[in-house]
Formats: structure tokens, sequence, C-alpha cells
């Protein structure tokens, strides 16, 4: 993951938010770091609210796009939508099209994405009982979260800026934008792998062997979907959120 002056836009994930870099890096290495505000956009397509997102930035010259998480859906959008502006696409322990493969029964988040693709009222019942739950146990909810990960990955929530973050993220997307939090979740549920035929820049992939929001079987089937062929980094060891601190430090270290 390397580029002149560190130059990238940053695509986070959900339920997350922008200041997940923030929480996982030192300033240093953030240098020339552009934060995409999708969750934030009135267009009505994912498509249109995701490219307005990035058209608010004003890039000018081409830049690589960084997609963690769910944000892996968001950055491919970009890159095949605005093929001229992106350098690079580069995906963090990417959530990979549901169409690619059985991912279901791997992922920690399989209840949330089985009530996205059932539809919206499945999914407005079990984000209220969120809410609710991230409003009056957030530490609870995030101890919950985190049951199913590694030890690397738990040592996370001894960090207090790391907790504070994850815990606001949850508050912001499963209350006040609770709308577009949901309206995420179902477009990522749907059909969308064709995006990626669109992807024509270079693409590399950071994943963790042990992550199990995005099991790296995500990874595999991005590695022969994409036309470009990627290059594919596995972490062994890490998880989902220490995947994301190790990509941001080698490409400190690479840039």
């Amino acid at each position: 993951m390397h580029g002149s002056c560190m130059d990238f836009v940053y695509c986070h994930g959900l339920p997350g938010s922008p200041t997940e870099l923030h929480a996982l890096a030192p300033a240093t290495q953030l240098r020339g770091a552009r934060l995409l505000d999708r969750l934030g956009q009135q267009a009505a397509t994912y498509a249109d609210r995701v490219c307005k997102g990035f058209d608010d930035l004003n890039i000018l010259e081409p830049i690589d796009v960084v997609g963690f998480s769910l944000g892996a859906m968001a950055a491919a959008h970009i890159a095949a939508y605005r093929p001229a502006k992106v350098r690079k696409l580069v995906l963090i322990s990417p959530a990979a099209p549901l169409e690619l493969g059985d991912f279901l029964p791997a992922m920690a988040g399989r209840p949330v994405f089985e009530a996205a693709r059932r539809g919206a009222l499945s999914l407005r019942v079990l984000s209220s009982a969120q809410s609710t739950m991230a409003s009056l146990a957030p530490e609870f909810m995030l101890k919950t979260m985190f049951a199913s990960t590694n030890t690397v990955e738990r040592d996370l929530l001894s960090t207090p800026t790391f907790t504070a973050m994850v815990i606001a993220a949850l508050k912001q997307c499963l209350g006040a934008q609770q709308a577009a939090y949901r309206a995420e979740l179902i477009a990522y549920a749907q059909p969308w792998a064709h995006v990626l035929d669109g992807v024509t820049c270079e693409t590399e992939i950071w994943q963790g062997d042990e992550d199990t929001w995005t099991p790296p079987a995500m990874a595999r089937a991005l590695t022969t979907r994409l036309p470009p062929h990627p290059t594919l980094n596995n972490l062994q060891g890490l998880g989902h959120y220490t995947t994301l601190q190790a990509a941001l430090t080698r490409r400190s270290l690479a840039s």
C-alpha cells in the first residue's frame, strides 16, 4: 500500500466512521488522507451517494482509494465509475459481494446481513434492537462484537482511543445515521459483483488470516473476480482491525 505523499481517499467500514484511521495510526501515517462522507449524502442510489461523496472531495489528480471492510464496496464503485481519478484500489479486510461465495456461515455479522437480504422491515427491527443496546449497554455490545475474534484483535479493546471510536461509531450508525446505515447494508446484500468488471486500475488486497468479520475466502474470491489480477497480502495471526492497523503502518514505511 504505497503512493507518493501517502495521498489516499479512505472509505470506512460499517458500523464505523472515518475516525477509524485516527484510532489505529498516528497522524504521521495519515498525511494526505481524504475522508469520504457517504452516509451524509442524499442521492437516491448507492452508487450516486458514493460518487457524490468522492466528487465533493475535488480530487484533481489520480489518487489511491482505500476501502476497509464494507468500505470496499464504496472503493470499488469509485474505481469503476471514476477510473480517471483512481491511481490504485486498496482493499483492506474487504467485504466481497455475497454472490461470490458461501461466506455468511463464517461471518460474525451473519444475522445483520441475513436481515438485510430479507428486506428493509427485517433490518429495521434488528437495527432498532441494536440501537437500544448501543445506547444502554455499549460496553457489553462491544464485548459481544469481539467475542469471536482472536487475542490480538481483542487486545485493541485495552486501548481507550480505539474503544471510544468503536462505541461512537456504533451510536452514530445506530442513531442519527441509522437510515443511511440500513440503506448501505441493503445495497451490500444485493448483487453488486458486476461493478468489479469496471475496475481497470492496479489493485491490492490486505487480509488477516484470522479475520472473523470478513473471512479470508472473501479476499481470495476478489483476487479471481477483479479484472486486473490483484496483489494479495496475507497477514498471519491478524484479524479485522489489526489488519487495517498493519496496512496503514506498512503504507507509511513504503511511501
